[in-house]
């Protein structure tokens, strides 16, 4: 698969998770909208999987669903697994990243 493809698969896996979580929370999306500082748009945008969200945003809606960032990736790595696809090289750009992010 290439990485244009991979990028739209994680996009849409990191969004199904994030509406899991809300639907799992009884957080409709106005109050995560208010709880993490994303605009109701960029919302549901993310949540369908048109943007790459970036770690920060990522960040602000994990934290407003009481999630940890390591849950979050646990949940998404397990939906990658179940759709049969298995990315360890996207999983460590992304790890690099928050990791890199983290230390600004």
């Amino acid at each position: 698969m290439d990485k244009d493809n991979e990028r739209i698969l994680l996009a849409n896996v990191i969004g199904e998770c994030i509406k899991s979580l809300q639907l799992d929370k009884n957080i409709n999306q106005k109050e995560l909208a208010l709880l993490s500082g994303v605009s109701e748009r960029s919302l549901r945008r993310i949540e369908r999987g048109q943007v790459n969200v970036n770690v920060y945003v990522l960040r602000q809606l994990v934290m407003a669903l009481g999630e940890e960032m390591p849950d979050f990736w646990r949940i998404v790595e397990k939906n990658m697994e179940l759709m049969g696809e298995e990315f360890p090289h996207v999983r460590k750009r992304v790890a690099d990243k928050v990791l890199r992010d983290n230390k600004k």
